[in-house]
């Protein structure tokens, strides 16, 4: 069910004071300014779509800023797709800064700062869910405030799709996550950047060698995420995403290894005693080596040790 809004119902001095209240409700908390028409003229519907919510906006221009003090006292961690169906904005965000006339779309960061000056006769915003739209396409969040290009694969049924979503009523829950995710899937089609494939290859490459590098160097007791990042030339963060589309994280991997060369040091007599084994396998604190030897293996390095 759509939800209906107009600033018709309101006196003309407390229309833009109704507009602030109703967009601040349904989209994000921001401070907003009227630029020209003395009177406000402003309609909005919101309807929800399976994981997606979309607001439907016509209005006068005006402006739109979200500060440090808006996220603090209302975090938002979902990202905004912007549709220009017919008028013009613009958009500001992480230093970048667009244009949207009619047909163009762009992303922004509910979780950052922005400003955004619009004037739509017709626009539709969408939000869409963090973690959903970034395991379809990482590097989403930092494309904001810069138009979709519009000759990449999937933008005309990314447009048909939102503008059948915005006249659809979905007669069941399921049918409508179904097609959000469908949404979602199309939208990162169209944000993946050409290479986007050799790039997911470097990826599992650099998982490779990270690997390798362990099974060589897993005996050095300063070993760490900063370490292991600094040796392959990639941030920390390049290292751990890596990591995470094998569901593990570096340093998991890490103490795994460690502790299986631990094992083998006991069991196959190159050890003189616990200590020794757990030196050399790259452990520095002798009591948490205990602890998760045992949690791993179920038994005490030292019972390995006495056989």
């Amino acid at each position: 069910m759509k939800a209906q809004y107009t600033t018709e119902v309101v006196e003309a001095p407390r229309r833009f004071e109704y507009w602030n209240d109703v967009v601040c409700r349904h989209c994000l908390q921001a401070d907003s300014k009227l630029l020209g028409a003395p009177v406000f003229d402003g309609a909005m519907s919101v309807n929800s779509i399976g994981m997606l919510d979309m607001a439907i906006m016509s209005s006068p221009l005006h402006h739109w800023q979200r500060s440090a003090h808006h996220i603090r006292s209302n975090p938002d961690d979902d990202l905004w797709l912007a549709f220009m169906i017919s008028g013009q904005a613009h958009l500001a965000q992480d230093g970048r800064q667009t244009r949207l006339q009619s047909g163009d779309m762009a992303l922004y960061d509910g979780a950052r700062p922005f400003e955004f000056a619009l004037g739509p006769e017709k626009i539709y915003l969408t939000r869409l869910p963090r973690k959903s739209l970034l395991s379809r396409c990482p590097e989403a969040e930092h494309m904001t405030a810069q138009l979709i290009d519009t000759s990449r694969p999937g933008v005309m049924a990314l447009r048909s799709m939102l503008e059948e979503a915005s006249a659809c009523e979905f007669n069941d829950a399921e049918s409508a996550v179904r097609y959000s995710a469908a949404l979602l899937d199309v939208l990162a089609l169209s944000l993946a950047a050409p290479g986007s494939r050799t790039a997911a290859a470097e990826k599992n490459d650099l998982y490779k060698r990270v690997i390798a590098y362990l099974r060589e160097n897993y005996a050095d007791p300063q070993l760490n995420l900063h370490v292991l990042a600094a040796a392959h030339h990639v941030s920390e963060r390049t290292l751990t995403r890596a990591f995470a589309q094998h569901n593990q994280t570096p340093m998991d991997v890490l103490r795994r290894v460690r502790l299986q060369a631990s094992y083998r040091a006991l069991t196959e007599g190159n050890a003189g005693n616990v200590t020794t084994a757990a030196l050399d396998s790259g452990f520095s604190d002798l009591s948490h080596f205990s602890r998760v030897f045992r949690a791993t293996f179920g038994c005490t390095p030292q019972s390995l040790l006495s056989h």
